[in-house]
């Protein structure tokens, strides 16, 4: 799977729209620990996972904001941060 930073531009875009033309443009979430599997077997489906870790919502924004505002470098792992905003904003979006 080839994915350009173009193609993922345009369907950040179009989704984010459709949320602010449904009226979902604030999500206010009460929970903030998060499972996740380490990246060295989250792609591999054929092998059982052994051990997840915990993440933070709240930490992961922070971070993501800190660059939105210009105090911190971007850097591409805060894409994995914005990742997990992204998740749980989806998983509450209608």
């Amino acid at each position: 799977m080839r994915i350009t930073v173009n193609e993922l531009r345009n369907a950040c875009d179009r989704l984010l729209s459709h949320l602010e033309e449904s009226g979902q443009t604030e999500f206010d979430f009460d929970d903030d620990l998060y499972w996740d599997i380490p990246a060295d077997v989250r792609y591999d489906a054929y092998s059982p996972i052994e051990a997840a870790t915990a993440g933070q919502l709240e930490e992961d924004w922070k971070n993501v904001v800190e660059i939105q505002r210009g105090n911190s470098e971007p850097v591409g792992y805060a894409l994995v941060w914005l990742s997990t905003i992204m998740r749980r904003v989806g998983e509450a979006a209608f």
